[in-house]
Protein backbone atom coordinates (compact mmCIF):
# COMPACT_ATOMS: atom_id res chain seq x y z
CA UNK A 1 0.00 0.00 0.00
CA UNK A 2 1.41 3.17 -0.89
CA UNK A 3 1.31 6.48 1.52
CA UNK A 4 -1.44 7.94 -0.08
CA UNK A 5 -3.83 5.04 0.04
CA UNK A 6 -2.54 4.73 3.69
CA UNK A 7 -3.13 8.39 4.71
CA UNK A 8 -6.89 7.85 2.84
CA UNK A 9 -7.65 4.58 4.69
CA UNK A 10 -7.06 7.13 7.68
CA UNK A 11 -9.31 9.98 6.72
CA UNK A 12 -11.95 7.46 5.76
CA UNK A 13 -11.62 5.93 9.49
CA UNK A 14 -12.24 9.00 10.58
CA UNK A 15 -15.10 10.76 8.58
CA UNK A 16 -16.97 7.08 9.50
CA UNK A 17 -16.51 8.26 12.92
CA UNK A 18 -17.64 11.85 12.30
CA UNK A 19 -20.82 12.73 11.55
CA UNK A 20 -20.42 17.04 12.58
CA UNK A 21 -19.47 18.31 9.38
CA UNK A 22 -21.84 16.36 6.92
CA UNK A 23 -24.22 19.30 6.88
CA UNK A 24 -22.37 21.63 6.15
CA UNK A 25 -22.82 23.41 2.88
CA UNK A 26 -20.09 23.42 0.46
CA UNK A 27 -19.26 26.61 -1.57
CA UNK A 28 -17.13 26.12 -4.91
CA UNK A 29 -13.87 27.81 -5.50
CA UNK A 30 -11.36 28.21 -8.06
CA UNK A 31 -8.43 30.39 -7.20
CA UNK A 32 -5.75 30.08 -4.06
CA UNK A 33 -6.06 33.82 -3.33
CA UNK A 34 -9.19 33.05 -2.03
CA UNK A 35 -9.06 32.93 2.34
CA UNK A 36 -10.70 30.17 2.93
CA UNK A 37 -10.62 31.38 6.27
CA UNK A 38 -13.74 33.84 5.75
CA UNK A 39 -15.49 30.76 3.84
CA UNK A 40 -15.00 27.94 7.37
CA UNK A 41 -15.46 30.70 10.16
CA UNK A 42 -18.93 31.27 8.47
CA UNK A 43 -19.59 27.53 9.12
CA UNK A 44 -19.14 27.02 5.37
CA UNK A 45 -16.54 23.92 3.73
CA UNK A 46 -14.62 24.90 0.84
CA UNK A 47 -14.64 22.43 -2.54
CA UNK A 48 -12.19 23.18 -4.82
CA UNK A 49 -13.45 22.86 -8.75
CA UNK A 50 -11.35 20.23 -10.36
CA UNK A 51 -13.00 18.77 -13.07
CA UNK A 52 -12.73 15.77 -14.71
CA UNK A 53 -11.51 16.75 -18.85
CA UNK A 54 -14.79 17.41 -20.60
CA UNK A 55 -15.36 20.34 -22.60
CA UNK A 56 -18.48 18.47 -25.18
CA UNK A 57 -21.45 21.26 -24.09
CA UNK A 58 -18.89 23.75 -22.57
CA UNK A 59 -17.57 24.00 -26.63
CA UNK A 60 -20.86 25.37 -27.54
CA UNK A 61 -20.50 28.24 -24.76
CA UNK A 62 -17.19 29.30 -24.86
CA UNK A 63 -14.56 30.39 -27.66
CA UNK A 64 -12.26 26.85 -28.52
CA UNK A 65 -9.27 28.37 -28.08
CA UNK A 66 -10.38 28.87 -24.45
CA UNK A 67 -8.20 27.45 -21.10
CA UNK A 68 -9.33 23.61 -21.35
CA UNK A 69 -9.62 23.72 -17.40
CA UNK A 70 -12.37 26.66 -17.82
CA UNK A 71 -14.30 24.79 -20.23
CA UNK A 72 -14.07 21.36 -18.60
CA UNK A 73 -15.27 23.64 -15.23
CA UNK A 74 -18.06 25.04 -17.20
CA UNK A 75 -19.08 21.21 -18.62
CA UNK A 76 -19.52 20.09 -15.50
CA UNK A 77 -21.98 22.83 -13.93
CA UNK A 78 -24.20 22.36 -17.17
CA UNK A 79 -24.14 18.90 -16.92
CA UNK A 80 -25.76 19.31 -13.18
CA UNK A 81 -22.99 17.05 -11.69
CA UNK A 82 -22.17 19.92 -8.64
CA UNK A 83 -25.90 19.81 -7.08
CA UNK A 84 -24.07 19.99 -3.72
CA UNK A 85 -22.65 23.44 -4.19
CA UNK A 86 -24.48 26.03 -2.20
CA UNK A 87 -22.54 28.52 -4.51
CA UNK A 88 -19.65 29.67 -6.30
CA UNK A 89 -16.67 32.00 -5.47
CA UNK A 90 -14.35 32.62 -8.53
CA UNK A 91 -11.88 35.58 -8.43
CA UNK A 92 -10.68 37.22 -11.74
CA UNK A 93 -7.43 35.42 -11.74
CA UNK A 94 -8.00 35.66 -15.80
CA UNK A 95 -9.95 36.90 -18.51
CA UNK A 96 -11.22 33.51 -18.47
CA UNK A 97 -11.85 32.76 -15.44
CA UNK A 98 -14.60 36.33 -15.72
CA UNK A 99 -15.79 34.42 -18.90
CA UNK A 100 -16.45 31.26 -16.66
CA UNK A 101 -18.28 33.31 -13.84
CA UNK A 102 -20.49 35.38 -16.48
CA UNK A 103 -21.82 31.90 -18.17
CA UNK A 104 -21.82 29.52 -14.83
CA UNK A 105 -24.23 32.34 -13.37
CA UNK A 106 -26.25 32.98 -15.90
CA UNK A 107 -26.71 29.45 -17.50
CA UNK A 108 -26.54 27.38 -14.34
CA UNK A 109 -27.86 29.59 -11.70
CA UNK A 110 -26.48 28.90 -8.61
CA UNK A 111 -27.94 29.78 -5.85
CA UNK A 112 -25.10 31.50 -4.27
CA UNK A 113 -22.60 33.42 -6.85
CA UNK A 114 -19.41 36.09 -6.35
CA UNK A 115 -16.91 37.73 -8.04
CA UNK A 116 -14.00 38.58 -5.75
CA UNK A 117 -12.30 40.94 -7.71
CA UNK A 118 -8.25 40.89 -6.90
CA UNK A 119 -5.30 43.47 -7.46
CA UNK A 120 -2.42 42.42 -9.73
CA UNK A 121 0.07 44.74 -8.31
CA UNK A 122 0.75 44.60 -4.63
CA UNK A 123 0.92 47.77 -2.65
CA UNK A 124 -0.19 49.40 0.64
CA UNK A 125 -3.48 50.54 -1.46
CA UNK A 126 -3.99 47.17 -3.17
CA UNK A 127 -3.83 45.60 0.02
CA UNK A 128 -6.09 48.21 1.22
CA UNK A 129 -8.72 47.60 -1.27
CA UNK A 130 -8.46 44.10 -0.99
CA UNK A 131 -8.99 44.22 2.73
CA UNK A 132 -12.24 46.19 1.58
CA UNK A 133 -13.42 43.45 -0.99
CA UNK A 134 -13.20 40.81 1.72
CA UNK A 135 -15.53 43.02 3.78
CA UNK A 136 -17.92 42.59 0.92
CA UNK A 137 -17.89 39.18 0.85
CA UNK A 138 -18.22 38.51 4.34
CA UNK A 139 -21.46 40.47 4.29
CA UNK A 140 -22.73 38.92 1.21
CA UNK A 141 -21.93 35.79 3.47
CA UNK A 142 -23.79 37.13 6.48
CA UNK A 143 -26.72 38.35 4.11
CA UNK A 144 -27.22 34.92 2.50
CA UNK A 145 -26.79 32.29 4.70
CA UNK A 146 -27.97 34.19 7.60
CA UNK A 147 -25.13 33.63 10.03
CA UNK A 148 -23.25 36.91 11.29
CA UNK A 149 -19.62 35.75 10.76
CA UNK A 150 -17.60 37.82 13.94
CA UNK A 151 -13.98 38.39 14.33
CA UNK A 152 -13.64 35.49 16.89
CA UNK A 153 -14.70 33.08 13.94
CA UNK A 154 -11.86 34.32 11.81
CA UNK A 155 -9.13 33.99 14.12
CA UNK A 156 -10.41 30.44 15.02
CA UNK A 157 -10.53 29.90 11.13
CA UNK A 158 -7.44 31.10 10.84
CA UNK A 159 -5.67 29.27 13.47
CA UNK A 160 -7.27 26.10 12.25
CA UNK A 161 -5.88 27.09 8.73
CA UNK A 162 -2.08 27.84 10.19
CA UNK A 163 -2.67 24.22 11.95
CA UNK A 164 -2.88 22.79 8.29
CA UNK A 165 -0.33 24.60 6.71
CA UNK A 166 1.94 24.04 9.51
CA UNK A 167 1.35 20.59 8.95
CA UNK A 168 1.81 20.27 5.00
CA UNK A 169 5.48 21.98 5.69
CA UNK A 170 6.33 18.89 7.92
CA UNK A 171 4.82 16.53 5.28
CA UNK A 172 6.53 17.81 2.59
CA UNK A 173 10.01 17.52 5.14
CA UNK A 174 9.35 14.05 5.66
CA UNK A 175 9.55 12.98 1.51
CA UNK A 176 11.34 9.86 1.56
CA UNK A 177 10.30 8.78 4.54
CA UNK A 178 8.01 5.34 5.18
CA UNK A 179 7.66 2.10 3.42
CA UNK A 180 7.11 2.59 0.22
CA UNK A 181 8.82 5.95 0.94
CA UNK A 182 6.64 8.96 0.81
CA UNK A 183 6.80 10.53 -2.44
CA UNK A 184 6.15 14.53 -3.63
CA UNK A 185 3.02 12.68 -5.79
CA UNK A 186 1.79 11.64 -2.56
CA UNK A 187 1.81 14.60 -0.82
CA UNK A 188 -0.48 16.63 -3.62
CA UNK A 189 -2.42 13.33 -3.74
CA UNK A 190 -2.86 13.97 -0.12
CA UNK A 191 -3.25 17.97 0.08
CA UNK A 192 -5.63 17.30 -2.60
CA UNK A 193 -8.19 15.70 -0.19
CA UNK A 194 -8.16 18.77 2.32
CA UNK A 195 -9.70 20.39 -0.68
CA UNK A 196 -12.85 18.92 -0.22
CA UNK A 197 -13.60 18.08 3.45
CA UNK A 198 -13.78 19.93 6.48
CA UNK A 199 -10.47 21.55 7.99
CA UNK A 200 -10.96 19.77 11.30
CA UNK A 201 -11.08 16.62 10.17
CA UNK A 202 -7.99 17.36 8.11
CA UNK A 203 -5.63 18.37 10.58
CA UNK A 204 -6.59 15.03 12.46
CA UNK A 205 -5.74 13.20 10.13
CA UNK A 206 -2.51 14.43 8.77
CA UNK A 207 -1.43 14.66 12.59
CA UNK A 208 -2.39 10.65 12.70
CA UNK A 209 -0.36 9.98 9.15
CA UNK A 210 2.72 12.06 10.32
CA UNK A 211 3.37 10.42 13.21
CA UNK A 212 3.18 7.64 12.01
CA UNK A 213 5.72 8.19 9.21
CA UNK A 214 7.95 9.68 11.79
CA UNK A 215 8.37 6.08 13.06
CA UNK A 216 10.66 5.27 9.60
CA UNK A 217 13.56 5.95 8.48
CA UNK A 218 14.12 7.95 5.79
CA UNK A 219 15.17 6.74 2.44
CA UNK A 220 18.22 7.77 0.05
CA UNK A 221 17.48 8.33 -3.39
CA UNK A 222 20.51 8.77 -6.13
CA UNK A 223 17.47 9.83 -8.69
CA UNK A 224 17.64 12.62 -10.85
CA UNK A 225 16.14 15.10 -8.79
CA UNK A 226 13.48 17.56 -10.51
CA UNK A 227 11.65 20.91 -9.40
CA UNK A 228 8.16 21.63 -10.86
CA UNK A 229 6.29 24.93 -11.27
CA UNK A 230 3.34 26.00 -14.09
CA UNK A 231 0.04 26.41 -14.51
CA UNK A 232 -0.84 22.31 -13.54
CA UNK A 233 -4.10 22.40 -11.22
CA UNK A 234 -4.20 19.03 -10.74
CA UNK A 235 -0.47 17.90 -11.02
CA UNK A 236 -0.36 14.79 -9.16
CA UNK A 237 -0.60 12.33 -12.43
CA UNK A 238 2.54 14.81 -13.90
CA UNK A 239 4.13 14.14 -10.76
CA UNK A 240 3.44 10.52 -10.91
CA UNK A 241 4.68 9.95 -14.13
CA UNK A 242 8.09 11.69 -13.36
CA UNK A 243 8.71 9.21 -10.27
CA UNK A 244 7.94 6.00 -12.74
CA UNK A 245 10.50 7.09 -15.14
CA UNK A 246 12.87 7.21 -12.71
CA UNK A 247 12.89 10.86 -11.46
CA UNK A 248 12.45 12.42 -8.24
CA UNK A 249 10.31 15.60 -7.31
CA UNK A 250 12.02 17.37 -4.74
CA UNK A 251 9.77 20.66 -4.88
CA UNK A 252 6.72 22.16 -6.91
CA UNK A 253 5.77 25.98 -7.34
CA UNK A 254 2.22 25.37 -7.54
CA UNK A 255 -1.15 26.43 -6.67
CA UNK A 256 -2.03 22.80 -5.25
CA UNK A 257 1.20 22.65 -3.51
CA UNK A 258 4.01 24.56 -2.06
CA UNK A 259 2.71 28.28 -3.09
CA UNK A 260 -0.20 27.95 -0.52
CA UNK A 261 1.61 27.23 2.91
CA UNK A 262 1.93 31.18 4.01
CA UNK A 263 1.00 31.56 7.55
CA UNK A 264 -1.19 34.53 8.73
CA UNK A 265 -0.04 36.12 11.69
CA UNK A 266 -2.54 36.98 14.65
CA UNK A 267 -1.49 39.76 16.09
CA UNK A 268 -3.87 42.90 14.43
CA UNK A 269 -6.74 42.87 12.40
CA UNK A 270 -7.85 39.59 11.37
CA UNK A 271 -8.72 40.85 8.11
CA UNK A 272 -5.85 43.48 7.37
CA UNK A 273 -3.84 40.46 7.77
CA UNK A 274 -5.26 38.02 5.93
CA UNK A 275 -5.10 40.33 2.83
CA UNK A 276 -1.53 41.09 3.24
CA UNK A 277 -1.16 37.57 3.86
CA UNK A 278 -2.31 36.17 0.81
CA UNK A 279 -1.27 39.20 -1.84
CA UNK A 280 1.99 38.53 -0.43
CA UNK A 281 2.31 34.90 -0.76
CA UNK A 282 5.08 33.52 -3.60
CA UNK A 283 3.25 34.82 -6.65
CA UNK A 284 1.47 33.06 -9.68
CA UNK A 285 2.41 34.10 -13.27
CA UNK A 286 -1.11 36.30 -12.98
CA UNK A 287 0.47 38.87 -10.78
CA UNK A 288 2.59 41.60 -11.68
CA UNK A 289 5.68 40.94 -9.93
CA UNK A 290 7.54 38.42 -12.35
CA UNK A 291 10.87 39.39 -10.75
CA UNK A 292 9.98 38.60 -7.40
CA UNK A 293 8.39 35.57 -8.67
CA UNK A 294 11.48 34.35 -10.59
CA UNK A 295 14.06 35.14 -7.86
CA UNK A 296 11.13 32.61 -5.53
CA UNK A 297 12.21 30.22 -8.39
CA UNK A 298 15.91 30.53 -7.91
CA UNK A 299 15.60 30.43 -4.06
CA UNK A 300 13.47 27.15 -4.35
CA UNK A 301 16.41 25.34 -7.17
CA UNK A 302 19.02 25.91 -4.83
CA UNK A 303 17.32 24.80 -1.49
CA UNK A 304 15.63 21.64 -2.90
CA UNK A 305 18.86 21.32 -4.66
CA UNK A 306 17.06 20.18 -7.75
CA UNK A 307 19.17 19.05 -11.14
CA UNK A 308 16.50 20.80 -13.33
CA UNK A 309 13.32 22.42 -13.82
CA UNK A 310 10.15 21.40 -15.22
CA UNK A 311 7.40 24.34 -16.57
CA UNK A 312 4.19 22.71 -17.42
CA UNK A 313 1.48 25.25 -19.24
CA UNK A 314 -2.14 24.57 -19.95
CA UNK A 315 -2.56 25.15 -23.57
CA UNK A 316 -4.41 28.41 -23.94
CA UNK A 317 -3.24 29.68 -20.41
CA UNK A 318 -2.16 33.11 -21.11
CA UNK A 319 -0.63 34.19 -18.08
CA UNK A 320 1.93 31.38 -18.21
CA UNK A 321 2.72 31.39 -21.28
CA UNK A 322 2.93 35.13 -21.29
CA UNK A 323 5.72 34.96 -18.58
CA UNK A 324 7.73 31.33 -19.83
CA UNK A 325 9.96 33.20 -21.95
CA UNK A 326 11.50 35.33 -19.36
CA UNK A 327 11.24 32.45 -17.08
CA UNK A 328 13.45 30.43 -19.37
CA UNK A 329 16.01 32.91 -19.82
CA UNK A 330 16.43 33.76 -16.00
CA UNK A 331 16.19 30.15 -15.28
CA UNK A 332 19.25 29.23 -18.21
CA UNK A 333 21.51 32.19 -16.50
CA UNK A 334 21.98 29.89 -13.45
CA UNK A 335 22.56 26.71 -15.65
CA UNK A 336 20.22 24.32 -14.43
CA UNK A 337 18.51 22.40 -17.33
CA UNK A 338 14.57 23.85 -18.15
CA UNK A 339 11.83 21.49 -19.71
CA UNK A 340 8.80 23.47 -20.90
CA UNK A 341 5.85 21.66 -21.91
CA UNK A 342 2.45 22.83 -22.96
CA UNK A 343 -0.39 20.41 -22.22
CA UNK A 344 -3.82 19.99 -22.66
CA UNK A 345 -6.06 19.70 -19.46
CA UNK A 346 -6.60 15.99 -19.82
CA UNK A 347 -5.97 14.08 -16.31
CA UNK A 348 -3.26 12.13 -17.63
CA UNK A 349 -0.42 13.52 -19.42
CA UNK A 350 0.17 11.63 -23.45
CA UNK A 351 2.44 9.53 -24.79
CA UNK A 352 4.18 13.00 -26.25
CA UNK A 353 5.08 14.41 -22.87
CA UNK A 354 6.07 10.95 -21.46
CA UNK A 355 8.68 10.80 -23.69
CA UNK A 356 9.99 14.07 -23.66
CA UNK A 357 10.23 13.88 -19.98
CA UNK A 358 11.86 10.38 -19.99
CA UNK A 359 14.79 12.13 -22.51
CA UNK A 360 14.66 14.94 -19.95
CA UNK A 361 15.60 12.66 -17.32
CA UNK A 362 18.29 10.91 -19.35
CA UNK A 363 19.82 14.35 -19.59
CA UNK A 364 19.80 14.94 -15.89
CA UNK A 365 21.58 11.67 -15.29
CA UNK A 366 24.22 12.22 -17.92
CA UNK A 367 25.03 15.44 -16.66
CA UNK A 368 25.11 14.47 -12.73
Amino acid sequence: MNSFLTFKKILDDLKRNDSSCQNKKLIGWTCTYLPLEILEAANLTPFRILPEPDTEKADSYLDPNFCPFIKASLEKALSGEYPSLSGIIILNTCDGMRRLFDAWRFYCKPSFSYFLDLPRVIRPSSVAFFKESLKDLIHQLDFYFGRKITEEDLQIAIERSNRSKALMKELFSLQGMGEPPLTHGDILEILSEGWKIDRFLFNQALEKFISLLGENKKTCSEAPKVMVTGSLLDGSALIRMIEELGGEVVASDLCIGQRILNLVNLDTDPLDLLSKAYLGKPPCARMQDTKRRIEGLKQRLMESRANGLIYFSLKFCDPFLYEAPAIEEAIKETGVPLLFIEGEYTGKPGGGIRTRIQAFLEVLRRDG
